[in-house]
């Protein structure tokens, strides 16, 4: 065999193979972003790290338990948060098709409960985001069902 036929071969190998890749990432269908306004999410940071600064001048902090027997999230609030009201999103980082936001209501107790029991065990990020009189307050904490 001559060098040109060889060089040919090895040519269309390569060409063959990254043909190959081509399909193979075109028949993949679970490919989401992290958030479909990511973009803008991130022009707001700040205002998170402001809400986080604020969260960080409460007399105490936001105690977030995982309690594996009763699969519940129980969250205690700080006093100065009586009478707030906000939200906890459930983030999965393997699959956004999995995360939701439950409300929160801080009217009469300063201890609320989320039932777990149905999530996929794994990784998941709690985000705590809470207003009172106006001020913003957030927490972010990481668990493993």
């Amino acid at each position: 065999m001559n060098w040109g036929k060889s060089i040919a071969i090895v040519y269309l190998g390569f060409v063959g193979f990254m043909g190959f890749l081509v399909w193979n990432c075109l028949q993949q269908d679970d490919i989401h972003l992290v958030s479909k306004d990511y973009y803008q999410k991130e022009l707001d940071y700040q205002e998170n790290i402001d809400k986080m600064n604020n969260t960080n001048q409460l007399s105490s902090d936001l105690k977030l338990n995982y309690q594996t027997d009763k699969q519940l999230i129980s969250l205690d609030f700080p006093k100065e948060s009586l009478g707030a009201n906000g939200e906890v999103n459930f983030y999965r980082p393997s699959d956004a098709r999995k995360d939701f936001a439950v409300k929160l209501n801080i009217l009469q107790s300063e201890q609320q409960t989320i039932p777990v029991n149905k999530l996929e065990r794994g990784l998941w990020v709690v985000k705590v985001s809470w207003n009172k009189e106006g001020k913003g307050y957030y927490k972010e904490e990481k668990i493993k069902l």
